[in-house]
């Protein structure tokens, strides 16, 4: 389940038409996003994220799922135009998303 509403994620992508035209791909990067942000949080059941969600969780709950709508333009390793020449896609994947969420990460591995 995702942070934030699809109309979020439109209004970051500049196109908020998207919000009535292609709900179901917004929705299921908000909620790959949200996956990945549950995942590196590892919050225990008993102190779950406040309801609604801190304000740094939605964030990086839209900025990443930009990162997922836009991935299929990236295929190929780079982005860019003519003009530009080809940008490389990011390698870092969601760990700069993580770095953001570290002031709500609460269990971490000892070695």
């Amino acid at each position: 389940m995702s942070y934030a509403p699809v109309e979020d994620l439109a209004r970051a992508l500049n196109d908020e038409r998207l919000a009535t035209s292609d709900t179901e791909l917004l929705q299921a990067c908000l909620d790959a996003a949200a996956t990945e942000i549950d995942h590196w949080l590892q919050r225990n059941t008993d102190t779950p994220l406040p309801d609604p969600a801190p304000a740094l969780v939605v964030r990086t709950n839209v900025n990443r799922a930009v990162e997922w709508y836009k991935a299929p333009d990236a295929y190929n390793g780079g982005v860019g135009f003519d003009q530009t020449g080809a940008l490389p896609a990011p390698a870092s994947g969601f760990e700069r998303h993580a770095a953001a969420l570290i002031p709500l990460k609460q269990l971490w591995g000892v070695a």
